[in-house]
């Protein structure tokens, strides 16, 4: 283990490590928060009341983008032995003898901290109330985080882990297009991450991951207690991403897309921002 034994790394990850992400988002948005609410400004009238949603949205894009590409190197690299979306076969064969670099405790460890200052941020004054349906997100995905990495099931929780976040990035993009108000872009590039997200969060998690998590993971010396654990996080995951994939043909087909945005600040958002001017 990185850090000690694995239940001290996973604390040290969501504690010491979210401050420390917490510390930078602080700094991003010290360095970055002025200069976006005069570009809002400049853009036209009611665009400035976007500029915390904006400012959000870009540390939360360029966060993700970070985690997708470094998972993304991690999995296509070699470093996770015939364990991809090609080929799923070295999952979770010969485990628990798998020997993994120093470089996979590392990205779960970032991952862990990561998720944590998510969850957290909005106590620290650094994010919008996260809704229940992103707090059971984040919840469920921790769980299985520190699952995996206890476990030193690192090889299919690196592939899990990435098939239920590629898509992340590119939710962000989308939501700066709606919040900036671009056409037609905006359409057309929440058209391209609604398909992404359908073939990544609704095909392939059934087509690649659960085959080997709900059939595979019998035949190895797993306790079988945390075996039905994970699977039941692994599913209510993919149940929240069902439920989010009908919020996005929602959006499609009753032509939300093509009003003025609105969803991206509550009332009470409205109040504080009117009240800080």
């Amino acid at each position: 283990m990185l850090l000690g034994d694995a239940l001290t790394s996973c604390l040290i990850a969501v504690v010491f490590g979210s401050c420390a992400i917490l510390g930078l988002r602080y700094a991003f948005y010290i360095a970055f928060y002025e200069r976006i609410r005069l570009y809002l400004r400049r853009r036209g009238a009611g665009y400035e009341m976007y500029t915390p949603v904006v400012t959000e949205e870009l540390w939360e894009g360029l966060g993700s983008a970070a985690i997708v590409a470094l998972g993304s190197w991690a999995l296509y690299a070699g470093h996770n032995m015939r364990c991809t979306m090609a080929d799923t076969s070295g999952c979770l064969a010969g485990w628990p003898h798998h020997h993994l670099p120093w470089t996979l405790d590392a990205l779960f460890l970032l991952q862990l901290a990561w998720y944590m200052q998510c969850t957290t941020k909005h106590w620290f004054g650094l994010g919008r109330v996260t809704g229940l349906d992103a707090a059971l997100h984040h919840a469920f995905t921790l769980a299985l985080l520190a699952m995996s990495y206890v476990l030193q099931l690192l090889r299919i929780g690196l592939l899990a882990h990435w098939i239920f976040v590629v898509t992340n990035p590119l939710l962000s993009a989308s939501k700066l297009l709606h919040c900036l108000d671009v056409r037609p872009g905006k359409k057309a590039f929440f058209v391209l991450f609604t398909a992404a997200y359908f073939a990544t969060r609704v095909v392939m998690v059934p087509a690649v991951l659960l085959p080997c998590t709900l059939v595979d993971a019998w035949s190895v010396p797993l306790d079988p207690r945390a075996a039905v654990a994970a699977n039941g996080f692994l599913l209510l995951l993919y149940g929240l991403s069902l439920f989010w994939f009908g919020r996005l043909l929602g959006i499609l087909f009753t032509g939300k897309l093509d009003a003025t945005p609105r969803m991206v600040a509550t009332a009470a958002e409205v109040r504080r921002w009117q009240k800080s001017q």
